[in-house]
C-alpha cells in the first residue's frame, strides 16, 4: 500500500513524515482523483479475502445486540458482507453457528476473556471458522494469550480488539491474531474519549496497524459512504459498521413512534443501559463508555449497502483501480481544512420544516 500524501504540483509524502501525521481522522482528508483507464465503475472488482471467506464487499457489521442479529447476518451474507454475532447466550449461539454452518452463511462469533477457549473450543465444534475476542482495550496480555491459546489449540480465524496502533498491531503479530480489530473511541455510540481521554483518530489508527502487515478490520468513525472508501485506501481489509446501520428494519428490536416518527432503540456495548442488563456494575473501578438512544428507522438495510457499494466503486474508478489491493497501492490522500470539509457537504438546501 502506498500511504501517499499529496501536497502539490506532483509533490508527495509518505506517511507519517510530516508534523500532523498523528491526528488524522476520516474528516481530515480527501482521495485524490487520478488519471484512470476504469472505463466504468461497474467493472471494478470490491471483492476481498476474509479470513477463510471470500466476499463481494468489505462490510462486517459490529458486535453490538441492537445492530447485528439473525436477521442482519442472514441479509449481510445474501448482499456479500458478513455479520457479527454479539457476546451473549451461547446456547443460542451454538444454534445459530449449527444453522449457518448448514446453509453455508459466513458469520464472525463473538467470545469474552471468560471462558474463551471453551466457547471457541464448542464453536468449532458447531462449525465456527472465525470468532472474535471482543474487547474494548485489546492491548490487554490476557487478551493475546487467550488469542493465542484459541490459534493454537482450535486453529480457528482469531480477530481480536480492540487496538489503535502499530506497537499493539507488532504484539498482536507475535501472539498469533490473524486480524486486528482497531478502533477506539471513534464509535458513533462511544464516549470513550470523553470518558477515559484515550484514543486515536480513525484515519491514523488504520495506518499504523495496517503498516503493521496486519489485516485491519477499520471498526469506528464512518459516517458516510465515502469514509470507507478512505478506510479500505489506507489498507483495511475490511470495515466494520455499527451505528450506521441502526434504524434498519434488520436490526434487532421493535419500532415504535414517537413524536409522529418512527423510531428503533440502539445502544453501546458499553453504555450504562446495556451494563445494567447483563448486570455489568458501575463503580468507582468501572465506567460507562456509550450511549442509548432512539433512531429514526430507515428501511431495508439493503439501501444502505448499496450506497455503501456504489460511493466504493465510483471511488475506485476516481483513482484508477480494478481491485481493493490496487485502491489502496494507488490511492493518494490530501489534508483538508475545516473550510474544505464545510465545502464537502451539500450548498444548498431546502429547509422542509
Amino acid at each position: 500500500m502506498s500511504k501517499l500524501f499529496y501536497f502539490g504540483l506532483g509533490a508527495t509524502k509518505k506517511w507519517p513524515a510530516f508534523p500532523n501525521a498523528m491526528s488524522l481522522t476520516y474528516d481530515d482528508v480527501l482521495l485524490m482523483p487520478r488519471n484512470s483507464d476504469i472505463p466504468s465503475r461497474s467493472i471494478v472488482d470490491t471483492g476481498v479475502k476474509f479470513g477463510p471467506y471470500d466476499l463481494r464487499l468489505p462490510i462486517i457489521s459490529a458486535p453490538m445486540d441492537t445492530i447485528t442479529g439473525n436477521k442482519m447476518v442472514r441479509k449481510l451474507a445474501e448482499l456479500g458482507g458478513i455479520g457479527t454475532l454479539p457476546r451473549g447466550n451461547m446456547k443460542i449461539m451454538l444454534e445459530l453457528c449449527e444453522k449457518y454452518t448448514e446453509e453455508k452463511i459466513p458469520c464472525v462469533y463473538s467470545l469474552g476473556l471468560k471462558d474463551g477457549l471453551e466457547n471457541a473450543q464448542l464453536l468449532k465444534k458447531a462449525g465456527a471458522k472465525m470468532i472474535l475476542i471482543d474487547v474494548a482495550n485489546g492491548g490487554q496480555l490476557q487478551v493475546k494469550k487467550l488469542a493465542y491459546e484459541i490459534k493454537s489449540k482450535t486453529g480457528l480465524t482469531v480477530i481480536a480488539g480492540n487496538i489503535a496502533n502499530y506497537e499493539q498491531a507488532m504484539d498482536y503479530k507475535k501472539h498469533g491474531v490473524d486480524i486486528a480489530r482497531v478502533g477506539v473511541g471513534g464509535g458513533g455510540l462511544c464516549t470513550t474519549r470523553m470518558k477515559t481521554g484515550v484514543g486515536v483518530p480513525q484515519l491514523s489508527a488504520v495506518l499504523e496497524a495496517t503498516a503493521a502487515g496486519l489485516p485491519v478490520i477499520a471498526d469506528g468513525g464512518v459516517k458516510y459512504p465515502g469514509d470507507v472508501a478512505k478506510a479500505m485506501a489506507a489498507g483495511a481489509t475490511i470495515v466494520m459498521i455499527g451505528s450506521m446501520f441502526a434504524g434498519t428494519d434488520e436490526t434487532p428490536g421493535e419500532v415504535s413512534e414517537q413524536n409522529g416518527r418512527k423510531v428503533k432503540y440502539v445502544r453501546g456495548q458499553a453504555s450504562a443501559e446495556y451494563m445494567k442488563d447483563n448486570k455489568i456494575s458501575l463503580s468507582e473501578h468501572r465506567t460507562d463508555e456509550g450511549i442509548a438512544t432512539m433512531v429514526e428507522t430507515i428501511g431495508p438495510v439493503k439501501s444502505l449497502v448499496d450506497d455503501i457499494s456504489g460511493g466504493l466503486r465510483s471511488s475506485m474508478s476516481y483513482v484508477g483501480a480494478s481491485d481493493l489491493k490496487e485502491f489502496s497501492k494507488k490511492a493518494m490522500f490530501g489534508l483538508i481544512s475545516s473550510a474544505t470539509q464545510r465545502e464537502n457537504l451539500p450548498h444548498i438546501v431546502f429547509d422542509r420544516s
